[in-house]
């Protein structure tokens, strides 16, 4: 393994859910089906082509349904993957769920959100990590119409130096796209119940402990009804080219 591979990718999976009424009332939001099947192999397929071998997910919320696709899910077959949960013992937040995992984490890990996919290199993080011993995290960052939604981030270089609350007014913006390279000093930052966006990533930024890059791939956040239906049609389409694409 070269000093820029990373072999070790932790996802978000403890969120409620809860803009989504009805449809996370049974089931947790990485498994909502997308292109018929669980939103989560597109993550575990996306994390497989790029040789991340090892895959923990963190969950919470209904905790036992991300067990059970741990256990059956075929994108382990697909990719030669070891898929293991963590559970949190309560909501734990987004820093507190990686703080209650800190046991089973590498020196260096890729972290994704568990609702949320940005088509982007991933290797390109695990790079600007290895590049800079001074860096904790390196954060894939996108441009958006509306940052108002997600909160903006703002860069001096490839140097992170705000992490900013949801703007007030829709306005144009980089954001965060919900993928990250880590090294293990993160952890030391972490509480038991802490949020990652919120208490975390700001005091990185303003430590000069962050990296951003920027990237311009497919982004889509299912956190919404509106988006779960646009992914929904988007992403059965993006399969079936892949599928002609493959045959030819």
């Amino acid at each position: 393994m070269s000093a820029a591979e990373i072999e070790q990718a932790a996802i978000l999976c403890g969120g409620l859910g809860t803009r989504l009424g009805a449809l996370t009332a049974a089931t947790p939001k990485p498994l909502l089906s997308v292109g018929e099947k669980p939103f989560l192999d597109i993550l575990l397929g996306e994390l497989g082509q790029a040789g991340v071998t090892r895959i923990l997910l963190l969950a919470g919320f209904m905790a036992e349904r991300i067990a059970d696709y741990a256990a059956a899910t075929p994108m382990k077959k697909r990719f030669g993957l070891a898929v293991d949960v963590a559970a949190e013992p309560y909501p734990a937040g987004t820093g507190g769920a990686l703080w209650h995992a800190r046991g089973r984490l590498d020196e260096r890990f890729f972290l994704l959100n568990g609702d949320s996919w940005f088509d982007i290199p991933l290797a390109d993080l695990g790079e600007r990590l290895a590049a800079e011993a001074s860096a904790i995290g390196v954060v894939a960052l996108r441009e958006v119409a509306d940052a108002s939604r997600y909160g903006a981030v703002t860069l001096a270089g490839d140097r992170v130096t705000d992490f900013a609350e949801r703007p007030a007014h829709p306005s144009p913006g980089l954001i965060s796209g919900g993928v990250y390279a880590f090294r293990r000093p993160l952890l030391d930052q972490l509480r038991e119940r802490c949020s990652l966006e919120r208490d975390v990533l700001p005091t990185l930024a303003a430590k000069g402990q962050l990296r951003g890059l920027t990237f311009d791939g497919y982004f889509i956040d299912i956190g919404i009804p509106e988006d779960l239906t646009r992914a929904r049609h988007e992403l059965a389409d993006k399969a079936r080219h892949r599928t002609r694409t493959t045959r030819r």
